[in-house]
Order: structure tokens, then sequence, then C-alpha cells
């Protein structure tokens, strides 16, 4: 390694990641410089990971053999769209209200992208573009003594009744209801349920509020928009089941009371 690039390492290592902007700036390079032959040859050599198009991680030496960045991934998520929620089953991990544990990491985003990445230093990521208006409900985190982005609790559970698929079920939902009812906060699940704009959602915390002995099921029935019609308790099983009329529901799932 050179002189130029051990001071260049060792300068821009305190960053869980940098950008050629970041790059330029701390090698005082100008716009005609070699900056990305510089990084070309860093990343040759194993010394830096290329996260996305612009953006890199510094290998330290105690990663051993392996050469990768020493970078957990939700941190790693924060770097590959922006803004960035750590949201749906992983999130509902990371709150610790399912015993499961994904194998991919679940990101929400407020726009469209148009390559979202599937795999990043060997970890599984899935990104969900969300309507502007679905996302709120986030809350700061730290790990490594870095910031990430989350969704709350509260927002965990109102979207995996939105998006079932990204959570593994219902049912996964049903369980975290029941086991941890008492640290969420009934009245921002009511409001969550009706902003999101989904009425199945409020047909779905109803329903399971009121088959687990929850809360007061009544209050939400008045606070939420109940929407004519039959919507599947979880979409994603088989439509087939009772219905349920008290909440619009075809009951195709089975929650334990």
């Amino acid at each position: 390694m050179g002189r130029s690039e051990a001071r260049f390492l060792a300068k821009v290592g305190s960053r869980a990641t940098f950008s050629i902007a970041n790059a330029r700036e701390v090698l005082e390079h100008k716009s005609e410089d070699p900056t990305r032959q510089f990084l070309e040859k860093l990343q040759t050599k194993g010394w830096i990971k290329r996260i996305r198009r612009g953006r890199f991680a510094v290998i330290p030496l105690s990663s051993g053999e392996g050469r990768t960045p020493q970078l957990h991934e939700f941190i790693v998520a924060m770097e590959l769209v922006s803004p960035a929620a750590i949201a749906y089953w992983s999130a509902l991990n990371h709150h610790g209200m399912t015993e499961q544990l994904p194998r991919t990491v679940f990101i929400a985003t407020n726009h469209p992208v148009r390559r979202p990445p599937k795999q990043v230093l060997g970890v599984n990521y899935k990104l969900i573009s969300l309507k502007p208006a679905k996302f709120f409900g986030v809350a700061k985190d730290w790990i490594d003594e870095q910031p990430f982005q989350v969704t709350d609790k509260e927002k965990t559970i109102i979207d995996g009744l939105d998006l079932p698929q990204y959570v593994g079920g219902v049912d996964e939902i049903a369980k975290a209801l029941a086991g941890n009812w008492s640290d969420l906060d009934e009245t921002k699940l009511r409001n969550y349920a009706g902003k999101i704009g989904n009425s199945a959602v409020a047909k779905r915390l109803g329903f399971l509020m009121e088959t687990l002995g929850l809360g007061d099921s009544e209050a939400l029935r008045k606070a939420a928009s109940i929407a004519p019609g039959f919507s599947p308790l979880d979409p994603t099983l088989p439509r087939r089941g009772k219905y349920n009329r008290r909440w619009g529901l075809l009951i195709n799932a089975e929650i334990k009371g």
C-alpha cells in the first residue's frame, strides 16, 4: 500500500461509507484529477468495496481473509436508497415482535426505484417502494454507533396488515399483537390504520383485536372507515373460508384467540 493510499484510508475509515465526492475532498482533488482511478486501484487491492454506484466502504484489516467491510446490514440498507427505513419482517424482528429471523433485509422508501439492489456484500435486500402518503411512522435508532431509520412498532404492525406478504402472513402479526400488546400504543395503531389508506388494514386489525381480546375494537370501528365488500384476512392464502360481515372479511386464516 502506498503512502497516499494509507493516508486516504485512515481519513475515510471513520465513516460508515463514503462517496466519490467525499474521496475527492479527502484527496484534495480537482474535478479533472483521477479520483475514480485512485478508487478503482484501492478496490482492486481489496482495501475498499463498492456498496452501490458511487458509494464505497473501507475494508478493515480485521476483516480477515473474507475481505469484506464490517458493516451491519441495516447501515448498508441506509446507503442503498434515500429516504430509507428498515421495515416489515426486518422491523418486526428488530423490535423483538417475532422469533423469526428473515433471510432478507426489508427496506421501505417513498418513491419508485428503477434498479433496486437485490444482494449487497452477500446479504439479500428487498426494497418496497411506497406512495409518499404511506411512508410515515419512522423512528431513528442506532447500531454499532451508526444511525439508521426503522418503522416504529405500531407502523410495523400496520405495514404488516397492509402488505402481509412481507411479514410472513397475517398470523405473524397476530402473534406480534398478542405477545406485545402492552408495549403498543393503541391510539397510534388506530390513527395509523386510518392513515395508511387501505380499508382492509382496519378490518384486519379490528378482527384480530376482537379475536385475541385486545384493546377496544369498537373505538377502532368508529375511528376507521370500514369500506363495503369483503377483503381476505390474509391475501397470501387461498380465498377460501367463512365471511365475517361485522368486519367485512373473508376469514381464510385460522387465528387462535
